[in-house]
């Protein structure tokens, strides 16, 4: 289990230090104070890999278009204040000590890239998809680095044509899965049909099932259909089987969460403004359900939000349960260099902040 993370040259951190992470975590602060890239930055950390930056060009649904009209500048907003000349280091440590660095560096492909990322491109039969004047072509580099050993080298290029992935070698044992739920996008009907068969594999549907039940106590059953395009389809007390989809945007989104959770691959699951769609009377239910899964199914949980009655909801369940399973982390900015800072507050501080309305998300 992760309990420490230091962040350096990514996105708005210039440096943060970050200690205390428990099983479930909770993150607030202000509109980009940072708690999305926070997440990115564990995304990166925990899968270092040349295709976790593709993931995250997804999420912020960044245009490859773009892209392929200016390769050079691809990297770009990776970087703290685009200081792409600089490394981007993220530093972990795990609860038994094990700790390795992360590396993310950039650099034109005629440079110290020449004779490794260019002859792997050659050997790969795809040099022809680089444009003709290669100046403009970009690589970014992560190096995962354990007992001051380079361990993994991913590549990806930016060209003209598009990103090229390049995976030199796997990062093997040392990696724990990770799984990211941003806050505005719904995963499609097929996956989320897959995802449910493999939790019914497992015996963990009715763990879906309950989790539905916490949104709307009606619904009685959940079924798999491959009529088609493959999707779950939900029954009401009295009602005919409806597909997931029409019951709105809540039972969707703890869909994803719920399965993303029970599929046990993913020892680690990040999840942005985890109150989108869940109305506030659900949601003590809903993080009870999160803390049970999260200590039995042994995964670790890191979310974002805005929402008072998130936290006052997060608050209340992790008093009830053991306060040394969760924790909550505030970012904000000092006000004389603007740069972000964390701090933890364990709950009986949170609590007692909230009671007396004081403020804990970055005010």
């Amino acid at each position: 289990m992760l309990k420490e993370i230091e962040i350096q040259n990514f996105r708005c951190f210039e440096r943060i230090k970050i200690s205390g992470f428990e099983r479930v975590n909770l993150i607030g602060g202000k509109n980009n104070a940072g708690k999305t890239a926070l997440l990115e930055a564990l995304v990166l950390y925990v899968a270092p890999k040349a295709s976790s930056i593709e993931i995250l060009r997804e999420l912020r649904r960044e245009s490859l278009e773009a892209l392929k009209a200016i390769p050079k500048r691809a990297w770009d907003n990776l970087f703290y204040s685009f200081k792409k000349d600089k490394v981007i280091v993220i530093i972990g440590k795990r609860e038994n000590y094990q700790a390795y660095r992360v590396e993310i560096v950039i650099e034109s492909i005629f440079n110290k890239f020449k004779n490794t990322v260019i002859d792997m491109i050659a050997s790969q039969g795809i040099i022809d998809a680089l444009p003709k004047d290669k100046a403009g072509v970009s690589v970014i580099t992560i190096k995962v680095i354990i007992n001051e050993k380079e361990a993994v080298q991913s590549s990806l290029i930016a060209s003209s044509s598009g990103s090229i992935n390049i995976d030199r070698i796997s990062i093997g044992d040392e990696a724990d899965e990770v799984a990211i739920i941003p806050s505005f996008i719904r995963i499609s009907g097929k996956e989320l049909t897959a995802a449910y068969d493999r939790a019914r594999l497992d015996d963990k549907d009715t763990e879906v099932l309950k989790a539905f039940q916490v949104i709307d106590p009606a619904i009685q059953s959940v079924e798999s259909f491959s009529i088609g395009e493959p999707t779950l389809y939900l029954r009401k007390k009295g009602e005919k089987r409806l597909p997931l989809p029409l019951f709105g945007d809540a039972i969707n989104r703890v869909a994803d969460i719920i399965l993303k959770l029970v599929n046990s691959e993913h020892k680690i699951l990040l999840i942005d403004e985890i109150e989108n769609g869940i109305h506030y009377t659900n949601q003590r239910e809903f993080w009870r359900i999160l803390f049970r899964l999260a200590v039995e199914l042994d995964t670790q949980i890191f979310a974002t939000t805005h929402s008072l009655e998130m936290l006052q909801a997060f608050a209340d369940v992790g008093l009830e349960q053991n306060q040394e399973c969760s924790a909550y982390f505030e970012l904000a900015k000092k006000p004389k260099t603007e740069q972000i800072i964390g701090i933890r507050r364990d709950l009986e501080t949170l609590n007692y902040a909230l009671e007396h309305q004081e403020g804990v998300r970055g005010e």
